[in-house]
């Protein structure tokens, strides 16, 4: 996920869900049941800690929702992701925590779609911030 991929993830929930306002799906229809969780695996979790301080670092979650332009952040791969417009969803980024503030730790170049765990990757197999967790609903049965 690029920085300017989070800010847009970031900006279509501030402007709806942040605010209490009724998300739409794919087809225009109100969402009545937002999302129940959101899953990452630990391999992803534990990359993500590997890129941070010791003893300072850990990870903040962002919270964002998937809209008709962002959604295609998501992997090629993945079925039916129109499902998830109007869905909030969570980024997950490196993060140390300086003095007064919590600095985000932004991988540089090459990112490539690793399929197997649907995460974004760069060149040394890690990347931050990362997206693309499952969702429920879509991906579980009420």
């Amino acid at each position: 996920m690029t920085k300017e991929e989070l800010e847009a993830f970031r900006s279509a929930y501030q402007k709806a869900a942040k605010k209490s306002i009724k998300a739409k799906n794919r087809n225009g229809r109100v969402i009545n049941e937002q999302s129940d969780w959101v899953w990452f695996d630990r391999d992803t979790i534990q990359k993500l800690l590997d890129m941070t301080d010791p003893d300072k670092g850990g990870i903040k979650i962002y919270f964002g929702q998937y809209d008709k332009k962002n959604v295609e952040m998501l992997p090629k791969e993945r079925r039916d992701k129109h499902d998830y417009v109007g869905r909030v969803s969570l980024a997950l980024a490196a993060c140390n925590k300086k003095e007064n503030e919590y600095e985000d730790i932004y991988s540089e170049a090459n990112e490539i779609q690793d399929t197997s765990n649907l995460m974004l990757m760069s060149r040394n197999n890690r990347d931050s911030p990362v997206n693309a967790g499952n969702v429920c609903p879509p991906d579980c049965t009420p």
